[in-house]
């Protein structure tokens, strides 16, 4: 899945937002996946959301060993997560750390019913959006435990520190900014903790929320190579 770039069309996932007010037969793309590194995670010129353009292409990579997957809109780390789970990179119950500035927890209108990655590819793009996609894999039991992290108060918890089968799920919008009170060293102290002990990251750009041209610049902050130890 992913390995070709497509559009979306219809009144179908992250397409249905805005729909009227962008013209006739409105459509969204979705870019291909490639492997490499996060100097291959770039702006791209297609409209993935509403009229903002978002990657060149969805990236997966490593960070001191840790599978990474970068993708623009949020709803798309569904799919790598059941892909994990099938590769046995995770098991059900898998603790998330939630690093955005949205909670993401809306209910999606059809809830998930189990399935193939191809089912599960169809649902994450033709169901799920930006906002609802937690819910679907918390109720499948993918997802155990959540620690949700909004804001800087929430970079003092350190329960989960120590936690594996942990995915560390980052939207890049924390970092926006008009959310730039919040101080971007703890902000990274805190991320690099979570991901000493990850089984997965999964990143998003957050194209609505944040110039990606910004969220990359984050991105290649966060995980710099002086920083893997």
């Amino acid at each position: 899945m992913y390995e070709q770039p497509f559009y979306l069309s219809g009144k179908r996932g992250n397409n249905v937002f805005s729909y009227k007010d962008r013209g006739p037969n409105p459509r969204l793309y979705v870019p291909s996946l490639i492997e490499g590194t996060l100097e291959d995670v770039q702006e791209g010129n297609e409209t993935v959301f509403q009229d903002r353009k978002g990657l060149k292409h969805f990236v997966k990579t490593s960070f001191n060993g840790v599978p990474v997957v970068v993708v623009d809109n949020h709803n798309h780390v569904f799919y790598f997560w059941y892909e994990a789970l099938e590769q046995g990179i995770l098991k059900r119950g898998a603790n998330l750390v939630h690093v955005d500035a949205h909670k993401d927890m809306r209910r999606p209108k059809k809830l998930f019913r189990g399935g193939n990655l191809a089912e599960i590819f169809r649902y994450t793009n033709e169901e799920l959006n930006v906002g609802n996609y937690i819910v679907p894999a918390r109720g499948d039991g993918l997802i155990g435990e959540i620690q949700f992290v909004t804001g800087e108060a929430a970079l003092e918890e350190g329960s989960f520190y120590k936690k594996t089968n942990k995915i560390l799920n980052i939207d890049l919008d924390f970092f926006a900014p008009d959310l730039s009170y919040i101080n971007f060293e703890k902000a990274k102290n805190f991320i690099l903790k979570q991901a000493r002990n990850a089984s997965l990251i999964t990143v998003s750009t957050s194209p609505f929320f944040v110039e990606q041209s910004v969220a990359i610049q984050k991105l290649a902050h966060l995980f710099a190579s002086k920083d893997r130890h």
